[in-house]
């Protein structure tokens, strides 16, 4: 019996993870994508504002963005509201931030690493947790 509750947690928690990894890759992908749209633009003046949003790239990121949205829902149909918000929080954080410092050269500090690892940490607890709560 404990077997079957096992694999059926994991089974459960890796639709899960694939849900909030396609939201994060989506959501991010669209981000950077208005990013780089926005090279040079301060949005200041009608004429910038209406130059992004008809633009093609903008449009696709926009549809990305939506598309990510739908993921996160399909992630929450799927196990508990704080499991799920708290780890998709985290995935889509530490992509950002990679984005950010391999497309854009941000730049990372030392604390940058140490939240990444406490996130990392934060997300191992919430699965250990949920899968002792199915026990």
């Amino acid at each position: 019996m404990k077997l079957l509750n096992y694999i059926q947690f994991t089974t459960k928690m890796a639709k899960t993870i694939i849900y909030i990894m396609l939201y994060a890759t989506c959501n991010v992908s669209g981000a950077a994508l208005i990013k780089s749209q926005l090279q040079g633009s301060t949005l200041s003046i009608w004429r910038e504002w209406h130059k992004l949003i008809f633009n093609f790239n903008f449009i696709i990121a926009f549809s990305l963005i939506v598309i990510s949205a739908l993921f996160l829902f399909k992630a929450l149909s799927t196990n508990q509201f704080s499991l799920i918000i708290p780890i998709a929080t985290g995935i889509n954080f530490i992509l950002t931030t990679a984005v950010g410092y391999f497309l854009f050269q941000d730049r990372l500090s030392m604390l940058s690493y140490l939240g990444f690892v406490l996130i990392i940490s934060g997300v191992f607890i919430l699965s250990i947790n949920n899968h002792e709560y199915v026990k």
